[in-house]
């Protein structure tokens, strides 16, 4: 009695799930159907706007028109194989033009969020506007990539992209000392955000013949700035500068050997486009800027002229650069022979003032000592009288030698007039000077030189004038004091 009640039940509950699970079919049959017909509408009215898409529901791609397998064959992309697709957006590494997009589809795919953003690209000559929108709708995650040409937009890009590289080169060219990395940093970033390179280089010719690359980046994990390659290396880079020429390598499997032994040394594995440009200014060779994008042929006539232009804007700043660096090397000479004594390259007594007035001030300011020391050289007319001038400026030089030797480079000594000279001596007491003044007197006799100085603290005074008057005097005193003793021992 019991078991036909219980089969009962269960043919009626197996009957019931049948008949669910077939509306659940139909149901889903008629979305669908309903989702096909919607994508091949709107796939009817985007072909008639050269408009790529394609549409990935849950990871399975569900459309795709002609325009964006167009768009994708032109860089060895097939968005219908599914391993393909996978591996890349795992190692979006080994798809440098593509890199930024697949990094960003790994990142994002697996959020539980919904996310929009716009690329655009140069890919097989054509400039392409690529858009990724992530989409929820019902319970499923849809992706949707959007290709559209836009290469007849180019002279807006390449407005865009030298109004920019401008504004780079004058914000470098500010600074007191321009960083050739943070200068190629920037232009890599410029010409990536447009997708015209994947590799960005300048490489400059050193004396000796060795070329540097202070700049060479294929992606942040693969940075060879700083890298430096021989005089018997005769690669690519080398060619165009010794040859001064532009190159242009559409494959760099197939276009491998160079006339007069030249030949591409591939660092990395795969196909590349290269392109390269000499910097030349003041009619020598001084480097190359070099752009390079991973796959064959792939820049066009428009973007290698482009490159020109970028590559002139950046041979236009070094020799900037140059230029402003011999003009301040030769500026900084003219300064030092204004302070400088020509003879001994003591400081001048014009700075001398200068640098007691600032020392003075803040010696009076802090309640620190300042030591002024006045010296000359004894009996020094009679030196040249007997030995000659040229021994007597021998004299001086080897003076000021010694007294370098013994002075901080915070201390100066200064040629005051003829065998005249001031040191000074800050944060130093007269009780301290003396102690400097003894080592250099002392170093001085093995030369056979001798001097008589005076020594005073010149905070307590008011005036450069009072200071020259009181230091003078004390020098004196001791000559004085010296004659005397002469007499007595006589």
């Amino acid at each position: 009695m019991v078991l036909p009640v219980i089969l009962t039940a269960f043919v009626v509950v197996i009957s019931l799930i049948v008949v669910w699970y077939r509306r659940h079919l139909k149901k889903m049959g008629e979305e669908l159907r309903s989702l096909e017909h919607f994508l091949s509408v709107l796939g009817a009215v985007i072909d008639k706007t050269e408009i790529g898409l394609a549409v990935w529901k849950s990871g399975e791609l569900v459309y795709i028109n002609s325009k964006i397998i167009e768009h994708a064959d032109s860089i060895g992309l097939n968005l219908r194989d599914r391993e393909q697709m996978e591996y890349l957006i795992r190692h979006p590494e080994e798809k440098l033009p593509l890199f930024d997009i697949l990094s960003f589809v790994r990142e994002y795919r697996v959020k539980q969020e919904e996310v929009e953003r716009t690329w655009r690209k140069e890919l097989g000559k054509r400039y392409v506007e690529i858009k990724y929108v992530r989409k929820k709708l019902n319970d499923d995650f849809y992706g949707i990539v959007i290709t559209r040409d836009f290469s007849f937009e180019f002279t807006s890009v390449e407005h865009n992209i030298l109004t920019a590289l401008v504004d780079v080169l004058v914000t470098e060219l500010s600074k007191e000392e321009v960083d050739l990395y943070e200068l190629g940093e920037q232009v890599r970033t410029l010409l990536t955000e447009y997708g015209l390179v994947d590799i960005f280089g300048i490489a400059l010719l050193e004396p000796g013949g060795t070329i540097y690359y202070p700049y060479f980046k294929y992606s942040d994990e693969d940075d060879r700035s700083g890298m430096r390659v021989s005089p018997d290396v005769k690669n690519v880079t080398r060619f165009v500068i010794d040859k001064s020429v532009k190159i242009w390598i559409r494959n760099s499997e197939k276009e491998q050997e160079f006339p007069d032994g030249y030949r591409l040394q591939r660092i990395r594995g795969e196909v590349f486009t290269i392109y390269a440009v000499p910097i030349v200014y003041r009619h020598l060779t001084r480097g190359a800027v070099l752009f390079e994008k991973q796959g064959e042929d792939q820049f066009s006539e428009l973007t290698v002229a482009l490159f020109d232009k970028v590559a002139g804007m950046i041979t236009l700043a070094l020799s900037f650069v140059e230029t402003y660096n011999e003009v301040r090397a030769e500026r900084q000479k003219l300064f030092e022979m204004s302070i400088r004594d020509y003879l001994t390259e003591a400081y001048t007594r014009m700075f001398l003032e200068q640098f007691l007035e600032k020392e003075l001030s803040k010696s009076k300011r802090t309640g620190s000592p300042i030591s002024i020391v006045f010296l000359d050289v004894d009996k020094f007319k009679e030196i040249n009288d007997r030995f000659g001038h040229v021994y007597g400026d021998r004299v001086l030089q080897t003076l000021v030698r010694v007294a370098k030797k013994n002075i901080r480079a915070m201390d100066l000594i200064t040629r005051y007039g003829g065998d005249e000279f001031v040191i000074v001596l800050p944060n130093t007491d007269p009780t301290h000077a003396g102690s400097v003044m003894y080592r250099i007197v002392e170093a001085l006799k093995e030369y056979g030189i001798s001097i008589s100085y005076g020594i005073i603290d010149a905070s307590k005074f008011d005036s450069i004038d009072e200071i020259y008057r009181e230091v003078d005097a004390k020098m004196y005193e001791m000559k004085k004091a010296r004659v005397v003793n002469r007499k007595l021992n006589d």
